[in-house]
């Protein structure tokens, strides 16, 4: 669906008739036609468009601004949101008014925009690109006989959003457009917005993100001279919905984790474990590879989901040291230290640290443990004890990796988008047009 085919359907909701477009005027044209004289007559007789809409230049112009978001993108390479939007305007003209019983109760009249006076209201945080410009639709304009002008405006505008990626991929981006006027300040032309608007729920339709709030508040600036410039701040919030990322990102992570843990029930001198951590290693190096091309490059912040990979690359390598001081603690055969003989005496002789060391690595059968079954000479006695002292080890560091995997998670992984507060969401349907009326009733 076109621009001006959806501006269209924003006019005839408006007025709630079919009216006919004509071309621009001809001056010296006499038609006979009520639709035409009083169209000579209101842009024919020294009406200017160059000059304010009012009467009493002390007063100035207050336009009621309605955006109504009809379709966007986000880039993730330039940060930049892409919106193609319809700028719902309303003003009053003094200059456009006359008595509807002169001309056949003619009460509204079609003009083009460069008959009469618009106001200049422009995207002030638009993001340059050489290849694109923005651009709007030269729209026809509604005049009603007591002043009052709408025009509806379909416009493409791109702006720069401030990035935050650390919740990636269940990132929430906050967009914000400045829009008002270049050059006149607010005693000249004051604008006003109260809501920003979607189109429809096919709007939100966009394959990976999602609008779920918006916001707009009034701000000026002050100039020389004790002037002020009103802009208006629209806000829109979107959310990263992508099944992918969740499918192919978090059940390798998931599945690397339980086999990190699951190499420390295994024996350090054990061919199986140190296998199971070869693999573990180039599997954290070409996940690594993967996120390269996935994750968003762009930005200050590092996504959590990174940090936490980082982290489980770290354990791999610890896990890998820990193997190979546990391959050589098993092959002493001298006398321990007296505390390597204290943390084990005490680690099996209590029933906590008995029940936790009788099982064999992945026995998950009870059996006494192997310092009660021993009774062999000094060196094979002393041998035993390194064996208990490395299964001391490796079920201690166990629990050590365990918790800093769930402490990781709770730092790095989000498992829900952030919660917006005081954020709201107006969505139009198609074929609602009273929901249009009421847009120039509460902003007018």
């Amino acid at each position: 669906m076109s621009n001006m085919f959806l501006t269209s359907i924003v006019l005839v909701s408006v007025i709630s008739l079919s009216v006919r477009i004509t071309e621009a005027i001809d001056c010296d044209f006499n038609p006979e036609h009520a639709e035409g004289r009083l169209r000579k007559q209101l842009l024919c007789n020294s009406y200017n468009r160059y000059n304010r809409p009012v009467k009493d230049t002390k007063f100035s112009v207050n336009v009621s601004i309605s955006p109504m978001l009809i379709s966007f993108d986000y880039d993730n390479d330039d940060n930049t949101l892409n919106i193609n939007m319809a700028l719902m305007m309303r003003w009053t003209d003094e200059f456009l008014k006359w008595d509807a019983k002169d001309y056949e109760n003619i009460t509204s009249l079609i003009v083009r925009t460069d008959e009469i006076w618009i106001p200049d209201f422009r995207l002030f945080s638009s993001y340059y690109k050489p290849d694109t410009e923005m651009s709007c639709t030269n729209p026809r304009c509604l005049t009603f006989n007591d002043g009052h002008v709408t025009c509806v405006p379909a416009c493409d505008f791109n702006a720069r959003c401030e990035a935050d990626y650390t919740r990636w991929p269940l990132d929430s981006q906050q967009c914000r457009l400045y829009y008002g006027s270049w050059m006149e300040h607010s005693d000249e032309v004051d604008f006003h917005s109260r809501v920003s608007y979607l189109w429809s729920h096919q709007t939100n339709a966009n394959t990976q993100w999602r609008i779920v709030s918006s916001k707009v508040s009034k701000q000026t600036f002050a100039g020389k001279d004790n002037v002020t410039y009103p802009t208006l701040v629209y806000d829109y919030v979107i959310e990263r919905h992508s099944s992918f990322h969740l499918a192919a990102l978090l059940t390798p992570i998931l599945m690397l984790l339980c086999l990190n843990l699951f190499t420390t029930w295994l024996s350090t001198d054990c061919l199986e474990r140190k296998v199971l951590l070869a693999v573990s290693v180039f599997c954290h190096f070409q996940f690594m590879a993967l996120l390269k091309w996935t994750v968003p490059k762009s930005g200050d912040s590092v996504p959590g989901l990174l940090l936490f990979f980082r982290n489980s690359q770290i354990i791999t390598c610890l896990l890998l040291i820990h193997t190979a001081i546990g391959t050589w603690v098993k092959k002493l055969n001298r006398e321990p230290p007296t505390v390597v003989t204290l943390l084990t005496g005490t680690a099996t002789k209590n029933k906590v640290g008995e029940l936790f060391l009788a099982g064999d690595y992945m026995n998950v059968e009870y059996k006494k443990s192997e310092v009660e079954q021993k009774t062999a000479n000094d060196s094979e006695q002393n041998t035993v004890t390194w064996d208990t002292f490395s299964k001391v080890l490796d079920r201690v560091l166990f629990i050590v990796y365990l918790a800093a995997y769930g402490l990781f998670c709770l730092m790095h992984i989000s498992f829900q988008y952030t919660k917006q507060d005081n954020y709201e969401l107006h969505i139009l349907g198609y074929r609602d047009i009273n929901q249009i009326e009421e847009i120039y009733e509460i902003d007018g």
